[in-house]
């Protein structure tokens, strides 16, 4: 599988983007300006050499005012010595004659010996050697369109933020969310569709749990009249069919009213430490199942904190959800340690491999046509899903070696 953050979200390579842009901006506006300082020094260094070749000749001809003419037209003014700070960049000397050319900072100069005499100048090159030039306006200018573009694409795509949280806290159950329409003429049609959108379905989410919720309250009364007239009733040929479509409508009433409960969120839990041995037992005590296809293996008996009737009722369901669609074979019933999550309890069966994703399977009262005529009513993984998404819990499904294997993932305590 490839790993989740080897796909980062879209807002965030926009800001890597937009950092890895200005980062080699910054790079190549550096490396120009370097580039231009040491060209600038290189002219400095031949126009102070020129100029020291020029005043060794005078030197040598005894033309002193000669030199102080040339000096002060390429803007040096003569010194008495040469810094003790100074780098000799250059140096040459004979018998006779000695020139060096230095630097102290910002400033080139040279140094004349010649027979006893010399004469040391130099001049301040910081105006030559700024960065200041029109190569950094333009530059500047880059990083201003480059801030402005990303300010833009930000706020195009903002409302896509907000439009994804929108959806997120929809698919959570939060059917009330509504997005603020703004004045971009795009972005209002987006959020004027996603409005209608989730008015329509609230309104069916609503009318969906107000059938269920009294279709299972209403059908109770009726179903225990039934049970206590078919007990009443003398022995006949149609009593037992009755009895199987009464209890088939209980059962039927049961889960809706099981699944309303669960719809209406965690106030209904009482939390408290157990162990999953506890949890099975529980659970076995409430289900009908023969014993010769089951099988419990309890390899980690770990402690669990959650509501101990709700979280059976969710094992109940794994367990009938195996006995309706296996193939053969026994159920198993198993826990294990996870090296990082803590354990699982899981439930294993045999069977086909499912025709969708199991994602399509927890949606209530879902069917796949393969199994449509199989007995049951389609709502068993949905309150599985309720029960366990309200201990934020996590249920992974696999499927290998001709078995489905269901398990429940719950961190150590």
């Amino acid at each position: 599988m490839i790993k989740k953050w080897l796909y980062p979200s879209l807002f965030v390579q926009i800001y890597l983007l937009f950092f890895v842009s200005i980062v080699i901006s910054a790079i190549i506006t550096y490396s120009l300006n370097i580039s231009s300082l040491r060209e600038k020094e290189e002219k400095i260094i031949s126009q102070t050499t020129f100029l020291a070749q020029q005043s060794m000749l005078e030197l040598i001809n005894g033309n002193i005012r000669r030199i102080q003419t040339l000096i002060k037209n390429y803007g040096f003014v003569r010194v008495d010595k040469i810094p003790k700070e100074a780098v000799v960049i250059y140096k040459s000397s004979d018998s006779l004659a000695k020139m060096q050319i230095f630097k102290i900072h910002q400033d080139y100069g040279f140094g004349l010996e010649y027979l006893g005499e010399s004469y040391i100048a130099q001049k301040n090159f910081k105006e030559q050697l700024s960065f200041g030039n029109n190569l950094n306006w333009w530059i500047l200018l880059d990083f201003l369109i480059l801030f402005l573009t990303f300010a833009i694409i930000l706020a195009i795509l903002h409302p896509m933020k907000i439009l994804r949280n929108s959806l997120e806290e929809f698919s959570k159950g939060n059917y009330k969310v509504r997005i603020k329409v703004p004045k971009e003429p795009e972005q209002a049609l987006l959020a004027r569709s996603f409005n209608a959108m989730a008015r329509k379905i609230s309104k069916l989410m609503e009318v969906r749990e107000f059938i269920l919720r009294n279709i299972g309250h209403e059908l109770k009364t009726p179903i225990s009249k039934a049970k206590l007239a078919l007990e009443l009733m003398p022995p006949n040929p149609q009593k037992e069919i009755l009895n199987k479509a009464i209890k088939n409508l209980d059962e039927l009433t049961s889960q809706i009213l099981t699944f309303e409960k669960v719809q209406e969120g965690k106030d209904l839990l009482e939390f408290k430490e157990f162990f999953v041995e506890t949890l099975v037992l529980e659970t076995l005590n409430h289900i009908f199942v023969d014993e010769a296809e089951l099988e419990i293996q309890i390899q980690e008996n770990f402690k669990i904190f959650g509501d101990l009737n709700f979280l059976s009722i969710a094992l109940k369901n794994l367990i009938e959800n195996a006995r309706k669609y296996k193939s053969g074979g026994k159920i198993e019933v198993f826990t294990q340690k996870r090296d990082k999550e803590g354990f699982c309890l899981g439930v294993s069966n045999e069977g086909e491999r499912l025709q969708k994703n199991i994602q399509e399977y927890f949606e209530p009262f879902y069917r796949d046509k393969k199994h449509e005529l199989t007995q049951g009513y389609g709502l068993g993984l949905g309150i599985i899903k309720g029960i366990l998404e309200m201990h934020h819990l996590k249920l992974e499904y696999q499927y290998k070696a001709n078995r489905h294997y269901f398990m429940i993932i719950f961190k150590a305590l």
